[in-house]
């Protein structure tokens, strides 16, 4: 009896949830799922997987995440893709760049409001690739002038490149 315990223990210890990177998380207790049943035919589902406060598709799997963008991979419509993007997040008119839509400079319906995001479908291969990158400015360093923040970038007031003192 005492082994199966052990055992029981080491199962439970070995099925805890792994790390998941803060741009995905879950949305277990966030934004109430839509039934499955309830879909119109074409429409795609949300899963429990957020991308910074935006529920990954169903049908699609993160394939590459960094620290401000998470790259999915799936065989999805990019019809039914771009209803989907535009349902859960409050876009404007789409770019299109030669096989990519891209939403540019867009809010997350339940995501936090004071960030910014680009979302691009990518339709150039066998399955759709959907981006989601944070393109939120950092904030402006309290206390400094226009003038100082502009030496600090490199240029001018004027815009113009302050020359670089070079060793005669």
């Amino acid at each position: 009896m005492a082994h199966k315990s052990l055992w029981i223990g080491l199962l439970l210890f070995g099925c805890r949830h792994h790390q998941v990177p803060t741009a995905v998380t879950s949305n277990d207790a966030g934004v109430p799922q839509q039934a499955v049943d309830r879909l119109l035919p074409g429409e795609l589902g949300q899963s429990k997987l957020l991308v910074f406060g935006f529920p990954i598709p169903q049908g699609m799997n993160v394939e590459r995440r960094y620290a401000d963008s998470v790259h999915l991979v799936g065989p999805i419509s990019p019809t039914a893709l771009t209803a989907y993007v535009r349902a859960h997040a409050a876009t404007g008119p789409a770019e299109l760049i030669g096989s990519r839509k891209v939403f540019s400079k867009i809010h997350i319906r339940g995501g936090d409001p004071s960030r910014l995001y680009n979302i691009e479908i990518d339709d150039s291969g066998a399955a759709r690739r959907l981006i989601v990158t944070d393109v939120t400015p950092p904030p402006l360093e309290p206390g400094l002038s226009d003038e100082e923040r502009w030496r600090r970038a490199g240029y001018n007031p004027d815009g113009t490149p302050i020359p670089s003192a070079e060793p005669r």
